[in-house]
């Protein structure tokens, strides 16, 4: 078995449009990390298109602390950090 692991820092980007880093609020969708702007365009902040999201960022944030903030909650670091395993 390999295992290989990439700590990429706090390097924030959103899983859309790879961008949005200083926009306002967001979403997860699964492991999905949506910015702002991409939210607004796709109208995630509508009760209608809401049902995919599991959560909503504070809209007072940027993207990039709401989703640095996630990280610590969620895994105890700020790092995003990939593991691929191969047998």
């Amino acid at each position: 078995m390999n295992r290989e692991v990439n700590n990429y820092g706090e390097v924030v980007a959103c899983d859309f449009c790879n961008f949005g880093e200083e926009t306002y609020g967001g979403v997860m969708i699964g492991s999905y990390a949506v910015c702002g702007k991409c939210c607004d365009d796709r109208g995630y902040y509508k009760d209608e298109n809401s049902s995919d999201v599991d959560e909503v960022f504070d809209t007072s944030k940027t993207f990039r602390d709401n989703v640095l903030e996630y990280r610590e909650k969620t895994y105890g670091t700020r790092d995003a950090i990939q593991i691929i395993t191969s047998w």
